[in-house]
C-alpha cells in the first residue's frame, strides 16, 4: 500500500471518528439540558414549571433539532426525536409534541413511550377520559417498573385536574412506591400528603408526610413536613401530642427558621383548649416578636377573628387587629383574605350607622345588604338572621322580600334548623318561577355543590389563594353544563387567562373558540373572535 493511501485511509477514520463524536455529543448535549430541567421540575412538582426549566427544554430542543438536520443518519435520530417531544411537551407546546409522537409510534421500540406521550397530551388537549383510558391500557403492556411508576404518577395528576383527590391519591401512591427515584418519591409523597391535608384526610396526609420524612435530605421539606404533623395532631383532636412534638422541634436548632410559626401552633393548642384570654395575649405577643413575618399576620388576623367573633361585636378592636395584620411588611395570600373581611367591616359598620338613622320605610335595602355581609361574608350566620328577618315581617312588597326569604332558608340549613323548612315551602308556594325556587327543587335532585353557579363562585372565590385550584373549578363549570351561562363567564376567564397570562395560545383559542361557537351573540364571544383574528394572523 502507498503512503498516500495509508494516510487518506487513517485520515478518512479519524473524519468518521470525529463524525460519531459529533454526533455523540451533541446528543449528550441535549439530554444534559434535558435532565437539568427535568430536575428543576420535579424540585417544584405541583406548581408551574419555573422560567428555568422552560429554557432547558428549549436548550435541549435546540440540541435535539441539530442531531436531527445535521446527522440523520446516526443511531441517535430516534432517541433525539423523543426527547424534542417531551420537552415541546412540558413547554406546553403541544401540537409541535403530537406531530413528533405521530412520527415515533411508527417506530420500532418506540410505540409505547409514543402512546404514553399521546396520551398525556389528550389530556393537555382537555380530553382527560380518553387519555385515561389510553394510560390504562397501556400499563397492561409495560414490563418495566419504573415505566409503569410514571404512568401512575400521570394518572394521578389527571385525576387531580378533575378533581378526582382520591383515584389520584390512589395512583401517586402506586406510582411513588414503585418508583427508584428518591428525589421524585420525596416530591409525590409530598404532594399526595398536601392533597389529602387540603382535603381534611388526615390519616392519608399524616402517613404520606412521614413518608417524606423517611425520603428527603432537604431541611425545608423537613421543616415543612414536621409542621405540617403537628398541624395534623392538633386538627384532630391531639393536643398533647401536638404540644409534646412542638416542645422537642422548638428546643432543635434545625427548626430555628421556623420557631414562630411552632410557637402560634402552641397558642392555637391553648385555645382550643379554652383558653381564650391565653391565646389573646400570646397572638398580640408573637406579633410584637416576629415583626413583619406570615406568622404576624396570621396572629393579628386571628386576634381579630376572636374579637369578632365574639357575641358583641367590638368592631374597634376587630378593625386595629385586621390594620396590624395589613401593615406587616411582608408579602402573604392571607392578606387578600383580611383586606377583604376589613372591607366588609367597615360597610358594615356604615351600613349599622345608616339604620340608625333611616325610618322604617327606608331601611330594607340596608336591612338586606348589612344582613349579607353578616352571614355570607362574615359567617355570623345567628347574627345576620335579625336583619333578614326584619325585611320579611315589614318590607314584603319589596323586591327585597323574596330575597330575604331565600337567605333565611339558606343560613337555617347551614345551621341545621329546621326552620329553613317554612322557608323553603313559602318560597316554593309563592314564587314557583323564582329562580330561587328553580335553586331549591334543583338542588334536592343533584346536590348544590355541583350546581355551575355555585362551583363558579368557588372558582372565583379561590382566583387569588389557589389559581391552579380556580382553574380546575373553571374547567368544571364547563363540564357540567357547557350552555349554562357560568360556563360562558368560565370560558372566558379561561381563554383570557392562557392567553395573558401564561401565554398558552393553543388553549387560549380553544376557549375562544368555544365562545364563539356556543355564545356567539354575547359581549365575551365578540371580544373572544377579534382576539382570535389576531393570534391566527400571526
Amino acid at each position: 500500500m502507498s503512503e498516500f493511501n495509508s494516510k487518506f485511509i487513517k485520515y478518512l477514520c479519524l473524519l468518521l471518528f470525529l463524525k460519531g463524536c459529533a454526533y455523540f455529543n451533541t446528543f449528550y448535549n441535549a439530554e444534559e439540558h434535558f435532565d437539568l430541567a427535568e430536575r428543576i421540575r420535579i424540585e417544584n412538582l405541583g406548581n408551574q414549571i419555573p422560567s428555568r426549566a422552560i429554557q432547558e427544554y428549549g436548550r435541549a430542543i435546540d440540541k435535539s433539532e441539530k442531531v436531527l438536520r445535521e446527522y440523520s443518519d446516526s443511531r441517535y435520530v430516534q432517541d433525539a426525536k423523543l426527547l424534542k417531544g417531551k420537552s415541546h411537551y412540558f413547554r406546553r407546546e403541544y401540537d409541535s409534541a403530537v406531530l413528533i409522537f405521530n412520527q415515533l409510534i411508527q417506530e420500532e421500540g418506540f410505540d409505547q413511550e409514543a402512546r404514553y406521550w399521546l396520551a398525556l397530551c389528550k389530556w393537555r388537549d382537555l380530553k382527560p377520559q380518553p387519555a385515561i383510558n389510553d394510560l390504562k391500557n397501556l400499563i397492561e403492556e409495560v414490563d418495566s417498573e419504573e415505566f409503569i411508576s410514571r404512568i401512575y404518577l400521570s394518572l394521578g395528576e389527571i385525576y387531580l385536574s378533575i378533581d378526582n383527590s382520591e383515584d389520584a391519591y390512589n395512583n401517586f401512591n402506586k406510582g411513588a412506591n414503585l418508583s427508584k427515584n428518591r428525589l421524585l418519591r420525596e416530591q409525590v409523597y409530598f404532594q399526595i400528603a398536601e392533597i389529602s391535608f387540603e382535603n381534611k384526610d388526615f390519616d392519608n396526609a399524616l402517613e404520606s408526610y412521614q413518608k417524606v420524612l423517611s425520603n428527603t435530605v432537604s431541611i425545608t421539606r423537613i421543616q415543612d413536613s414536621n409542621l405540617k404533623i403537628v398541624q395534623i395532631y392538633r386538627l384532630r383532636g391531639e393536643l398533647e401530642k401536638s404540644a409534646n412534638r412542638i416542645q422537642e422541634l422548638i428546643i432543635d436548632e434545625d427548626f430555628n427558621s421556623i420557631k414562630s410559626d411552632l410557637d402560634l401552633e402552641l397558642t392555637k393548642i391553648e385555645f382550643d383548649r379554652g383558653k381564650v384570654d391565653f391565646a389573646i395575649q400570646n397572638y398580640d405577643r408573637i406579633g410584637k416578636d416576629y415583626p413583619n413575618t406570615q406568622t404576624a399576620i396570621e396572629s393579628y388576623y386571628l386576634l381579630s377573628e376572636i374579637y369578632l367573633r365574639a357575641p358583641n361585636v367590638d368592631f374597634e378592636k376587630v378593625q386595629f387587629f385586621m390594620n396590624e395584620s395589613m401593615r406587616q411588611n411582608t408579602n402573604s395570600p392571607i392578606k387578600q383574605i383580611i383586606d377583604k373581611r376589613r372591607n366588609e367591616v367597615e360597610k358594615l359598620i356604615k351600613l349599622d350607622t345608616e339604620l340608625k338613622q333611616l325610618k322604617d320605610s327606608e331601611r330594607v335595602e340596608s336591612l338586606f345588604l348589612a344582613g349579607q355581609i353578616l352571614a355570607f361574608n362574615l359567617s355570623k350566620y345567628e347574627e345576620s338572621k335579625m336583619y333578614f328577618e326584619e325585611v320579611v315581617i315589614k318590607h314584603q312588597s319589596s323586591d327585597y322580600f323574596p330575597r330575604s326569604l331565600f337567605a333565611l332558608y339558606t343560613i337555617n340549613l347551614k345551621i341545621g334548623s329546621e326552620e329553613y323548612l317554612t322557608y323553603r315551602d313559602k318560597i316554593i308556594s309563592d314564587y314557583p318561577s323564582s329562580d330561587f325556587a328553580k335553586y331549591i327543587i334543583n338542588s334536592e335532585g343533584i346536590g348544590i355543590e355541583h350546581l355551575p353557579s355555585k362551583t363558579l363562585s368557588q372558582a372565583e372565590q379561590l382566583k387569588d389563594k389557589d389559581l391552579n385550584k380556580s382553574l380546575m373549578l373553571y374547567r368544571k363549570v364547563m363540564n357540567i353544563d357547557k350552555s349554562s351561562d357560568s360556563s360562558k363567564i368560565a370560558a372566558y376567564f379561561l381563554g383570557m387567562h392562557f392567553d395573558y397570562e401564561v401565554s398558552l395560545i393553543d388553549s387560549a383559542k380553544y376557549y375562544y373558540e368555544f365562545l364563539s361557537e356556543n355564545f356567539p351573540s354575547s359581549s365575551q364571544a365578540e371580544n373572544a373572535i377579534k382576539r382570535l383574528e389576531v393570534l391566527n394572523a400571526e
